[in-house]
């Protein structure tokens, strides 16, 4: 027995894991090995994702033994512990609770800070299985003390990696993420690459909290790479994390893909984490082209075990069955989650099932449009929103924002609520994913769009009318000009004598008839509605109809309005949730506007200078209030950026000019902000205007002095 063992241990205590593990497997299977060379080896299985073969490991150690040496002791509480991890990973509930008790008991005696970091970890394990959050809190503050006493890194190391996925799972992102920049420390010090790999999984899965999309995926293609690499069956969980940021962001034929690739290598060893997570994503991406395989994924996940719970499977069932008609099933398993979700102290899971219940409740009785009920609906959509706005997930905050809207039928609030999903990077497939998004529909496209922001084009149920469509150029300027009122009807012979400005009245209006008919004709081609359904006309006057009609200045023009009053309504910044929401809200506005009104039509801009100043002062001000509110927030470089191209468009701005200079003041970009004081003076002096003394910063001052 010793000549086969002596050349394994010898291996371990050199660090050569890979030579170990394969001498390892030329051992016959029924030999016994002892406690102490055991649990290093059934370490190193569990950490390459090799949970039967670090369960068979440790089941051939005979935990009978009575010796109460303390070293003996150690090493049977190292594999007792180690034991639990591999059971608990495999969805054992009652084995891993067993387990982890024996190990702690054991270790205790033993004395041994290694055995007791160890022990404890399998305790905090047991304890999150069980939903026992404050049970889990203090099993892993005993395991980290332990550890740190002990000097073993190695530990550390995994005590901090679970840590910051615990705070994941409570939905405790920048905590999280915090620990876990310890953790990828530790990982890259120690080279330690599989325990660096879970680093870098769990952290990814911290800003797919925040919904930080970008970094998410990062985070998770090195982990990724890294398992690869090493040809770990735990590359079967990035592979699920990698599925959930695509399946966020609506990439759902990547989603489909890589949630697969994960079942098939969660398969083998019955990773039920993996199994899980990946039949719950495959329902939500079915449901739409095929609910059959839909429900019977949804059917496996609820039935296999899960050490984290039943609340990923519940959801998914709860949307699909939401999403395909069944709005009473989805209700039941929305109540459930949110019971589950409250007990397990999991914030994100309770507010994706408020979120489930409320759109439930509704589609199950869409009679009840009482504006009682709808303010019942709407506070659980604000409590939901609450949670979301106290996580830091714009992903969530933008959709609770867009059901909120529809609920209330705000065109305003949703159109702002679509951008902002789009400039996280939300792609059209995310509606087709069963989830609040789909169980919404997205907003029905517009008959008529007309885009006179920036570039003019007109779009007829979402299809660019051609330019070869409109016979002539003016029957273009003539709906550029209309458009560009607002919603407001212009006089018939202000626009007659702006388009042909040579010619008689009579003979201008009589031509105006004309192109009015060819404009109609072109909104509506078939001639399937009445003539006044897009361009309303009377004797004096012709104006868009905004009830068919979307206009993208009107729609910017009532959000721009919208974000003014909020961010005059909204205190002074203090750091908190709400004002995170008012700069995004401030940002997608800024973001609205692709241009100046009708910025590519020469002979049209005279005609529209008024809405046109109109509008771009409006876009300024935004702007304005945006950089404002982040220099308050001491983001002295976000502001700088703002200011910066504030100046840029508008090289007179002065208070463009004085909120750049505080701001590089701010962020100590002194010989900068000195440079762009100069700047400033000079612009001023242009323009005949006082520069304002206090702009220069005291340091810069002082270098001028």
């Amino acid at each position: 027995m010793r000549d086969l063992l002596t050349p394994i241990e010898t291996a371990v205590h050199r660090g050569h894991q890979d030579e170990a593990l394969r001498r390892l497997a030329a051992v016959p299977a029924d030999l016994p090995l002892p406690a102490g060379l055991a649990w290093r080896l059934g370490v190193l299985l569990h950490q390459q994702g090799r949970f039967d073969a670090a369960d068979a490991c440790y089941r051939r150690v005979d935990l009978d033994l009575d010796d109460e040496h303390p070293s003996a002791l150690a090493d049977r509480a190292q594999v007792l512990a180690g034991w639990a991890a591999t059971r608990w990973a495999q969805g054992d509930q009652a084995r891993t609770r067993q387990l982890a008790t024996d190990a702690v008991a054991v270790a205790e005696r033993s004395g041994d800070d290694a055995a007791v970091a160890a022990a404890y970890l399998a305790q905090a394990l047991a304890a999150f299985g069980d939903g026992d959050r404050a049970g889990n809190e203090h099993a892993y503050a005993q395991a980290l003390a332990a550890a740190e006493r002990a000097g073993d890194f190695g530990q550390q190391l995994r005590i901090r990696c679970n840590v910051g996925s615990r705070l994941v799972e409570e939905g405790h992102y920048r905590p999280a993420i915090e620990e876990l920049d310890e953790a990828v420390r530790l990982g890259e010090l120690l080279g330690q690459q599989m325990l660096l790999a879970l680093a870098l999984h769990n952290r990814a899965e911290a800003w797919l909290g925040l919904g930080d999309l970008h970094r998410a995926r990062s985070d998770a293609d090195k982990a990724l790479a890294r398992w690869q690499r090493a040809g770990s069956p735990l590359a079967a969980f990035g592979l699920t994390l990698t599925a959930r940021v695509h399946r966020v962001r609506g990439a759902t034929h990547q989603a489909v893909a890589a949630y697969r690739a994960a079942l098939a290598m969660g398969e083998p060893d019955g990773n039920a984490q993996v199994l899980v997570e990946a039949c719950a994503g495959l329902a939500r991406l079915s449901y739409a082209d095929d609910p059959q395989a839909a429900a019977r994924h949804a059917e496996r996940a609820l039935s296999l075990p899960s050490s984290a719970g039943p609340t990923v499977a519940e959801l998914a069932a709860g949307w699909v069955a939401l999403c395909s008609g069944d709005p009473h099933t989805a209700l039941r398993y929305g109540e459930q989650v949110r019971a589950e979700a409250g007990r397990r102290r999991d914030t994100a899971g309770l507010a994706e099932a408020v979120e489930l219940v409320t759109l439930a409740a509704h589609r199950a009785n869409p009679e009840a449009t009482s504006p009682r009920t709808v303010r019942r609906l709407l506070a659980d959509l604000v409590e939901a929103a609450t949670i979301w706005a106290e996580l830091g997930n714009e992903f969530a905050l933008a959709t609770n924002a867009l059901l909120q809207a529809r609920l209330t039928g705000d065109l305003v609030a949703e159109r702002i609520a679509y951008e902002r999903l789009r400039r996280i990077g939300v792609q059209d497939g995310g509606w087709h994913v069963a989830g609040p998004l789909a169980a919404i529909g997205p907003a029905p496209v517009p008959e008529v769009e007309v885009q006179i922001l920036g570039q003019f084009a007109v779009r007829l149920a979402g299809a660019t009318v051609p330019v070869g469509s409109w016979q002539s150029r003016k029957a273009r300027d003539l709906l550029h000009m209309v458009a560009a009122q607002l919603g407001r009807p212009v006089a018939r012979d202000a626009l007659a004598a702006a388009l042909w400005p040579q010619a008689r009245a009579e003979v201008a209006l009589r031509r105006l008839s004309v192109l009015i008919s060819t404009v109609r004709g072109v909104l509506d081609p078939g001639r399937r509605h009445s003539a006044d359904r897009y361009l309303i006309t009377d004797s004096a006057t012709v104006q868009l109809s905004t009830a068919h009609v979307v206009v993208d200045a009107l729609r910017f023009h009532d959000a721009a309005r919208a974000a003014v009053v909020a961010d005059t309504a909204t205190p002074p910044p203090t750091g908190t949730a709400a004002d995170d929401r008012l700069l995004s809200q401030l940002e997608t506005v800024v973001a609205m506007y692709a241009g100046d009104l009708c910025a590519d039509d020469e002979v049209v801009g005279a005609a529209v200078q008024r809405p046109r100043a109109l509008l771009s002062a409006l876009h300024r001000e935004v702007t304005h209030r945006l950089a404002r509110r982040y220099l308050h927030l001491d983001r002295a470089d976000a502001a700088i950026g703002w200011y910066l191209r504030l100046v840029g468009e508008d090289g007179y701005d002065e208070p463009a000019h004085l909120g750049l200079i505080g701001a590089l003041s701010a962020a100590g970009r002194h010989g900068e902000a000195n440079r762009r004081h100069q700047e400033y003076v000079v612009r001023m002096a242009e323009i005949g205007v006082e520069p304002a003394a206090a702009a220069l910063p005291d340091r810069a001052r002082l270098n001028n002095s």
